[in-house]
């Protein structure tokens, strides 16, 4: 049985975009022969260690790590504490034997744990590219200290080198990677997947979101639901909705938490947009429920975003029978994808008017939605599924572990 190593900075308790991937990943592995340690954190405490499709099997078992909770403008102490957090975990995972292979999930800190992997085992090394650091930060202007992000761009170009594989989630990410001089024999592109064993189109009728919140069918829907952070241009809802306060049908519903939903509440409330709708969280259970509320969604980045990271939430709307409209940079792979399969509609985000014109377009014209929603869940089956992208981690790992090197 081959022996697979997780290593993961954060924890199933706290909830994540990446949650659902990991405990996907790590049973269809599990259900496919292999053994699996996995090395996590426990900050939060909200979910449970171990998600439900994962407890009670026989070749899992979990390394589970206390850290604190920092505050997320506290940027020197989170760093310094997850530094510590790798070493912290290197001493309980060091004692696991008779490893094949190792994956290490996307982070800042990621360095750390491949270089004590490199250092004191041979396994060889998947790096799961996930958000690319730092450049969403400096693209976003978190960042903005251009000596402090070169020594960043410097520590990730070694993470890139002392990896076997690298998995990138976009054919946009993986020019970023190769622009940083990684070879691109090394770097297999898999996309973030839905679940489609779990996550569909549900019935208006029977949607728990649509009944928790009592809303209107009659009403048009424009959705984000997600982490409203930096990469995230609340910016450009603001000035969408400004466009489109006139239709009284259209309103735009804004679901999650983020480091920016303060400010954002704040200027809806200045700028008096009752168009604006915001809603908490919602627990990952719910993801079919409030996906498939939305008459639309809207992605909303910032320039120079999504070559460095991928809104995981698109295959989830294809899944859910959904058309998006995307503002992204223009000549980015992700961009052209949604115009040429007619699955969305992508604009440049230097354009509200653009955004707020494509909006109006499949508000106005419902056999337009509903053709590019169709298109959009044929779309997801074949590029987006679980079942079709687990499938390359299995694969890549089945060749590592057989070789112990990069076929």
């Amino acid at each position: 049985m081959k022996k697979i190593l997780f290593i993961c900075t954060e924890g199933f308790d706290t909830p994540g975009p990446s949650n659902h991937l990991i405990s996907t990943l790590i049973e269809d592995l599990l259900d496919n022969g292999f053994q699996i340690t996995l090395v996590q954190s426990r900050r939060q405490k909200i979910n449970d260690d171990i998600p439900e499709n994962l407890k009670g099997k026989s070749n899992f078992d979990a390394i589970t790590i206390d850290r604190k909770v920092i505050s997320k403008s506290s940027f020197v102490k989170r760093y310094i504490e997850e530094v510590y957090y790798h070493f912290r975990a290197f001493k309980r995972w060091r004692k696991v034997k008779n490893i094949d292979a190792a994956f290490v999930q996307s982070s800042p800190t990621v360095l750390f744990s491949i270089l004590l992997l490199k250092v004191f085992t041979k396994h060889p090394i998947l790096y799961s590219v996930q958000d690319m650091w730092p450049g969403s930060a400096v693209n976003s202007g978190v960042l903005s200290n251009k000596p402090i992000a070169n020594l960043f761009y410097g520590l990730q170009k070694v993470a890139y080198k002392f990896s076997d594989v690298l998995t990138v989630i976009s054919e946009d990410m993986k020019t970023k990677v190769v622009e940083q001089g990684v070879r691109e024999e090394k770097i297999y592109p898999i996309v973030n997947w839905f679940d489609d064993r779990t996550v569909h189109e549900v019935e208006w009728s029977e949607n728990r979101f649509v009944n928790k919140y009592n809303l209107s069918k009659d009403k048009f829907y424009v959705q984000y639901a997600g982490t409203m952070g930096y990469v995230f241009d609340y910016k450009m809802v603001l000035n969408v909705a400004e466009r489109l306060r006139d239709y009284s049908n259209i309103e735009f519903h804004m679901i999650g938490q983020g480091s920016q939903k303060e400010s954002f509440i704040k200027e809806a409330k200045e700028r008096e947009l009752d168009n604006i709708v915001f809603f908490p969280l919602e627990p990952q259970h719910m993801v079919s429920d409030v996906y498939s509320a939305c008459s639309i969604c809207l992605i909303p980045l910032k320039v120079g975003i999504i070559g460095n990271s991928v809104p995981s939430k698109a295959g989830l709307l294809m899944a859910c029978n959904r058309a998006t409209v995307n503002s992204v940079d223009e000549g980015s792979d992700y961009y052209r994808i949604f115009n040429e399969n007619e699955i969305g509609i992508s604009v440049s985000n230097n354009d509200p008017d653009g955004v707020a014109e494509a909006i109006v377009n499949l508000y106005e014209d419902k056999d337009k939605r509903e053709i590019f929603a169709k298109k959009s869940h044929e779309f997801g089956k074949r590029y987006y599924a679980r079942s079709v992208n687990t499938r390359k981690f299995i694969q890549l790992f089945n060749s590592m572990a057989k070789n112990k090197e990069v076929i």
